[in-house]
């Protein structure tokens, strides 16, 4: 049998640094969706990744 599996993002959730010295972070949610060789859904899941957020540059005003 053969599967694959889609992910898809569901939610962007940003998360308050604890001290000065914490790093800017966030959590996604996804939607997992395993599907066989019909393209039935066999099985769905729901993950939470933490991920570091990108750098942002400050423009001088």
């Amino acid at each position: 049998m053969t599967i694959g599996v889609r992910l898809t993002v569901k939610e962007k959730i940003d998360q308050e640094k604890r001290s000065e010295d914490d790093i800017e972070k966030g959590i996604v949610r996804w939607l997992v969706d395993v599907y066989d060789e019909s393209g039935e859904t066999v099985a769905i899941a729901t993950i939470l990744t933490m991920v570091k957020k990108k750098e942002t540059v400050k423009a001088n005003s």
